[in-house]
């Protein structure tokens, strides 16, 4: 088991709970399974903000890993967007604008049953390794994270793909590139690649009907 800074390219086990030195504000963050209230909560006391323009939120969602998956999930399920600045301000709605983010945080969060059930961090100008570290002791829930080896990885159903598992099975995270995080429940994730796979099925002898 190996403790922090968290390398991607090697194999390694976050230790749950570890405190470390972040720009990421403690206060800027939820989990998996929380629900709604308590993000917004803790969320809105620090100076974050909901977008609240069709426009900006549109264009936020573009690209999104969720997106294509939103319309397997039940009826019940629905997408907030948050923003916070860098240094933990409230920012003006001048600031917010729809064709670039503003310094600071996106968090993408699905509720599923009022419940967080998918979330994407993405930082405005890349996100540090301390950043990255911070938000995986904090997903950790008691637990600690494990990498996926190839052998594991051929073998698992996902939707999303992904390159940690927290010990306990219940909670997926793979990095975006440079700027984001996913984070998302196993569950849902397994269920949504089933349902991907099985819709597929039954689109293909349309598709190619004629040839």
């Amino acid at each position: 088991m190996m403790k922090y800074p968290i390398q991607l390219g090697t194999i390694v086990s976050v230790l749950a709970g570890l405190v470390i030195t972040s720009l990421l504000p403690t206060t800027f963050y939820a989990r998996i399974g929380e629900r709604r209230e308590s993000i917004e909560r803790r969320l809105f006391s620090s100076g974050g903000i909901v977008y609240r323009d069709d426009t900006i939120e549109e264009n936020r969602r573009k690209g999104m890993p969720y997106a294509q998956y939103l319309e397997y999930l039940p009826s019940n399920t629905y997408v907030r967007i948050y923003f916070k600045t860098s240094d933990g301000r409230r920012p003006s709605s001048s600031e917010l604008s729809d064709g670039r983010m503003s310094a600071g945080w996106d968090l993408h969060v699905v509720y599923v049953n009022g419940k967080s059930a998918i979330e994407v961090y993405k930082r405005s100008q890349g996100m540090t390794e301390q950043e990255f570290n911070r938000l995986m002791a904090i997903h950790a829930g008691g637990s600690f994270w494990k990498r996926l080896d190839k052998e594991d990885k051929a073998e698992v159903v996902s939707a999303f793909g992904f390159e940690m598992i927290r010990d306990d099975g219940l909670v997926r995270a793979r990095k975006l590139g440079r700027d984001s995080v996913l984070f998302f429940e196993a569950e849902i994730d397994a269920e949504l690649a089933e349902m991907k796979t099985s819709d597929l099925q039954e689109k293909a002898p349309a598709s190619v009907n004629g040839f």
